[in-house]
């Protein structure tokens, strides 16, 4: 039954309809008054325009909460609704801001080192700041664009990189649960040109290198300065070595590396004969850790950084050691294990590194050789 509906007529709808009668109202395509036992309630009821030809119905209101001119512009909205495929009755997700992505991020990545999170942190709470509240699908080319040349001539070409790689993960992550335009950052963006570290301690310099190690009085820090010069370990990695995670055979667990892949390291020689000396300096403190310390929170030492007598970062020991490595004649495969990088190279995935240790304990000599072999100029 259609009829053209008044706020009047409504309020008399249960005294002249038994329960159970539906009414059409001629004025708002698809609603309907739908008599109860109790009361009187307002319907939309359409067709979803998603390929399915399915009809849609959503209870408005009862007419006693809900008037007719608020049940008509209801019913004006799911009808838009419909129209574009949308289904109503589906609760709607908001779309997360960049702060709220960051957290998402950071409790689906619990593999991050503390340090990664805490960059990550800083670029959303820094460079980041402006469109932090944001929702990622409100970000578009031109934002990203025009944050980027800002903080090119403000921070550096460096920092505005990184700041545009941290949003262009943060966007692609949402996106992976929620419908959002192309990446604003690969679309809009072209990064600043950037050129290599050059980091490596050259030949030159060596000599140098292995005085100033030498002569470090605290032999505990020194051995784990050398442990990254003869291995290339990340400073991370090093710190946190156990002594339980060193087999009899001086292979080195490595656990959950920044890669997120845990690998065993064969040791040189060299480093093992270094071990013995600390594990006999450190047995009073009977810690579970190489490294130990007694004044850091976590055992085992916190910090490496330049100082005057040592002026070398501890990544520049990792840099050093890659650049030794192929200069002593080790192929780039077997430097990329050693070192834990990614190989995207579809053949990588196929080797077995348990079945490489004897390759690779061989390979590391003849890194560590070349190394000596400028203490012996000092």
């Amino acid at each position: 039954m259609t009829t053209k509906l008044t706020q009047a007529a409504v309020l008399r709808l249960s005294e002249d309809h038994p329960a159970g009668a539906q009414i059409y109202d001629s004025e708002a395509k698809g609603l309907r008054l739908v008599v109860g036992k109790r009361g009187i309630s307002y319907k939309h009821v359409g067709r979803i325009n998603d390929g399915t030809d399915r009809y849609v119905s959503v209870v408005i209101g009862r007419t006693d909460e809900v008037s007719l001119r608020s049940a008509r512009e209801r019913s004006a909205e799911l009808r838009l609704a419909l129209r574009r495929g949308d289904d109503p009755r589906t609760k709607k997700v908001a779309v997360p801001t960049i702060a709220e992505a960051l957290e998402r991020y950071l409790a689906g990545r619990p593999d991050l080192s503390e340090r990664t999170a805490a960059w990550y942190r800083q670029k959303v709470d820094g460079p980041l700041g402006a469109l932090r509240k944001l929702p990622a699908d409100r970000i578009d080319r031109e934002a990203v664009r025009s944050l980027h040349e800002r903080l090119t001539k403000k921070s550096g070409p460096y920092c505005a990189n990184g700041a545009m790689r941290v949003l262009k993960l943060l966007l692609n992550d949402v996106a992976r649960t929620h419908d959002l335009p192309p990446n604003p950052v690969t679309r809009g963006v072209r990064m600043n040109k950037e050129q290599a570290r050059d980091w490596a301690v050259g030949p030159d310099e060596m000599p140098q290198l292995w005085r100033r190690l030498d002569a470090m009085e605290d032999r505990v820090r020194r051995a784990c300065w050398l442990l990254m010069l003869t291995t290339g370990l990340r400073s991370t990695n090093a710190r946190s070595a156990r002594w339980e995670h060193i087999a009899d055979d001086g292979v080195l667990f490595i656990p959950r590396a920044k890669s997120g892949r845990s690998f065993h390291l064969p040791l040189p020689r060299l480093m093992i004969q270094e071990l013995g000396e600390v594990r006999e300096l450190t047995k009073p403190l009977e810690s579970r850790f190489i490294f130990s310390s007694t004044t850091a929170k976590s055992g085992h030492i916190e910090q490496m950084v330049r100082i005057k007598s040592f002026p070398y970062a501890p990544h520049q020991m990792r840099h050093t050691y890659r650049t030794h490595a192929l200069e002593a004649g080790v192929d780039f495969q077997s430097v990329t294990m050693l070192m834990d990088h990614a190989n995207t190279h579809v053949s990588f995935n196929y080797v077995t590194r348990a079945h490489l240790i004897g390759h690779l304990r061989e390979c590391q000599e003849n890194i560590c050789a070349r190394l000596l072999s400028y203490r012996s100029l000092v």
